[in-house]
């Protein structure tokens, strides 16, 4: 599998991949889909990968600069003053056939090396849906952590992760164990503490 970066010339096979991996999804809202234009912005930006199988596009992974006065940033969710130190990690998927493989970490540690090569940013942020497991394994593996959970994008739950770029986070005192499933106490909880992980089918939160 090649890994390289996505062009504005390969934005049609982008949006075609993307169709044809939401209309197979039994969940739907595990994928919040791009429009054209927000592609756009994303491939000019420079911070998306493509994954290739035998010349031809299977997935991609992809981050993108917010404007610091965007509604709803998430730098709002974790009490981050400085927006102009933040990048989102944003959409990914990957076709079916091409699946466990580790491609969407493969393609998150790219990312990661290629904004940190930048130096522009100190924090990225995402939202995950609580029920989104695969997803949530991903980003405790790039090095994510919890630090709200919140309704956005007109009423959706979503988790708000952080990872930071400079200094890891190193958790400290003793961890609760909340069942990924407990999403009112994480409501009532999330913005005082962090959720580093996963045991078995519990998040570890620490007090922050």
């Amino acid at each position: 599998m090649d890994l390289r970066t996505i062009h504005l010339g390969e934005l049609p096979a982008l949006l075609e991949l993307q169709e044809k991996v939401y209309k197979g999804l039994e969940n739907k809202e595990v994928l919040q889909t791009l429009t054209r234009a927000e592609f756009k912005a994303i491939i000019q930006q420079g911070f998306i990968i493509g994954a290739y199988d035998e010349g031809k596009l299977a997935g991609t992974r992809s981050m993108y600069i917010p404007s610091p006065d965007e509604e709803e940033h998430l730098a709002e969710n974790a009490g981050i003053d400085d927006r102009d130190s933040v990048i989102y990690s944003e959409i990914s998927f990957i076709k079916s056939a091409v699946r466990g493989q580790g491609l969407q970490t493969r393609m998150g540690e790219r990312l990661l090396e290629k904004v940190r090569s930048d130096g522009r940013f100190e924090y990225v942020l995402t939202t995950v849906m609580p029920n989104n497991i695969p997803s949530l394994k991903d980003k405790f593996k790039l090095g994510f952590r919890i630090v709200d959970t919140a309704y956005k994008y007109n009423g959706k739950k979503r988790h708000v992760m952080q990872l930071d770029l400079s200094e890891g986070y190193e958790p400290s005192g003793a961890p609760r164990f909340i069942h990924y499933k407990d999403t009112e106490w994480m409501l009532l909880n999330g913005a005082d503490y962090a959720g580093c992980g996963f045991d078995g089918e519990y998040i570890k939160y620490y007090r922050k």
